[in-house]
C-alpha cells in the first residue's frame, strides 16, 4: 500500500518545510504554488522510516495542515509513471522515459530518463531552466571562448544535466557529484541508459580542479553552505548556473555570491522558482 500525503504549508513555513524534506525524503516531491501558501504533495510506501520522520516533524509544526490519500498497490506504478511522460524543453531537448515509444526528429536531443529515487526528471522547473540555459551557454558562450570545457555538476542527482551537457557537447569533461547514494545508483543509470557512461566522472567526492561551467541545482540551504567551496572550484569567466532557489530568496543568494566576486548576467524566474546565471 502506498500514501500520497499533501502538506498545506504558509509561505513563512515553506524553507524549513523544504530543509526537512532536502534532508529527509529520498523519493522527490512536487510543489504547487497557491495564493496562501504551497502544497507538497509526497508519495510513501507503507511504513517506511521516511513517513515516521515526516510525522514527527509536522508534530513540531502544528500550522501545517496535512492530509492523506490511499493509493492500492496495482495502481502504483501506472500512477508512478503517469507523471514522468515525454517532454520537450528548449529548442532541442526532448527527456523520455525508458518505457515510452516516441518518436523524435533527427536534429533533437533525446535525453532518456529513469527517474528511480533521485531528483531531476526534467518537469520541474528548476530543470528545466538549467537544461534551458546550457542550450543558450552552448550556443552563445562556448563556441566563442572555450575549448575542453570542464563542467561541475554538483547535486547530480538523475545526472540529467550532465548527461545534457555531454550530449551537445563533444569536447567537455563532466563531473557528476552528489552525496546521496541513490543519486550516484541513478546517475550512473542513466548516464548508461545514455551511452554516455565513459564521459562523465560521477563520485561522490568534489575534485580538486577549477570548472567553466558549474552547475547546482540544490537549494536555498546548500547553495548557502557551499558558496566558499563553488568560489574555490571556479576561475576568471566561470559561469556558474544556480537553481532550486525560492523567488524570495534570491536577492539572499545574490548577495553571498556577489560578495565572493560573482557577477550576475540573467535573472529568470518560473512559477514560484529563480534561476541565476552569474560569471566570475
Amino acid at each position: 500500500m502506498y500514501y500520497q500525503v499533501t502538506l498545506k504549508v504558509p509561505k513563512e513555513k515553506v524553507e524549513i518545510v523544504e530543509d526537512f524534506l532536502y534532508s529527509h525524503i529520498s523519493q522527490g516531491w512536487e510543489t504547487v504554488e497557491k495564493d496562501s501558501g504551497y502544497l507538497f504533495n509526497i508519495f510513501f510506501k507503507e511504513n517506511t522510516s521516511e513517513l515516521i520522520l515526516l510525522e514527527k516533524f509536522l508534530a513540531r509544526h502544528l500550522d501545517i495542515e496535512v492530509s492523506y490519500k490511499i493509493l492500492e498497490e496495482k495502481n502504483w506504478a501506472e500512477l508512478w509513471k503517469a507523471n514522468f511522460k515525454p517532454l520537450e524543453v528548449g529548442k532541442k531537448f526532448i527527456i523520455i522515459p525508458p518505457w515510452e515509444k516516441y518518436r523524435v526528429d533527427k536534429e533533437k536531443i533525446v535525453i532518456l530518463i529513469e527517474p528511480a529515487q533521485a531528483f531531476g526528471t526534467g518537469h520541474h522547473p528548476t530543470t528545466q531552466m538549467m537544461l534551458e540555459n546550457i542550450e543558450i551557454f552552448v550556443e552563445e558562450i562556448i563556441q566563442k571562448n572555450f575549448k575542453n570545457l570542464k563542467i561541475l555538476d554538483l547535486g547530480c542527482g538523475t545526472g540529467i544535466l550532465g548527461i545534457a551537457c555531454v550530449k551537445l557537447l563533444k569536447n567537455c569533461k563532466v563531473y557528476a557529484i552528489d552525496i546521496d547514494e541513490e543519486a550516484l545508483k541513478a546517475c550512473k543509470y542513466n548516464a548508461t541508459l545514455n551511452r554516455v557512461k565513459s564521459k562523465i566522472h560521477i563520485q561522490k567526492n568534489v575534485p580538486k580542479k577549477k570548472f567553466h561551467l558549474i552547475l547546482a541545482n540544490i537549494g536555498y540551504k546548500e547553495l548557502k553552505s557551499l558558496a566558499e567551496t563553488i568560489k574555490t572550484l571556479s576561475q576568471k569567466e566561470t559561469h556558474l548556473f544556480l537553481s532550486g532557489i525560492l523567488n524570495e530568496d534570491v536577492k539572499n543568494i545574490i548577495r553571498i555570491y556577489k560578495n565572493r566576486g560573482f557577477k550576475v548576467i540573467k535573472k529568470q524566474r518560473e512559477k514560484e522558482w529563480s534561476f541565476l546565471w552569474m560569471v566570475l
